[in-house]
């Protein structure tokens, strides 16, 4: 069995410190509680498997801020701020993000690491 997640995303300090301010400041009330259980790997949960140590994995993709904005606004926890408040959650983040990325068009690598958990059946 394998069971995986992935971290909040990584483009360069300056714009990871103004998504985890988005992610943990701004909207983090907003997330459901469960969400801990990302945030950790699923460290936390009982894994009745003989757990099997598991390569390093990521996934990257190419952005440019437009669509890097356009992810964050599909975060659950961002939603949800918007329908209780009434307010885009980017816009609190928008400037510093800007000043961070620098042409808006510029493309940008954008990782993510993949926490990921597998095991095997235990016999006997």
């Amino acid at each position: 069995v394998a069971v995986w997640a992935y971290d909040l995303l990584h483009v360069s300090p300056n714009v990871d410190a103004a998504v985890l301010r988005l992610y943990r400041d701004v909207v983090g009330p907003y997330w459901p509680p469960e969400r801990s259980l990302v945030e950790t790997g699923y460290g936390t949960l009982e894994f009745p498997f003989d757990e099997i140590e598991a390569p390093p994995f990521a996934m990257e993709k190419s952005w440019t801020l437009p669509e890097l904005v356009g992810y964050v606004r599909t975060w659950s926890a961002t939603r949800r701020f918007v329908e209780s408040t009434g307010e885009d959650a980017v816009l609190r983040v928008e400037e510093e993000l800007g000043r961070a990325w620098g042409r808006p068009a510029a493309r940008r690598t954008v990782r993510w690491e993949i926490d990921l958990r597998v095991g095997r059946v235990r016999t006997g």
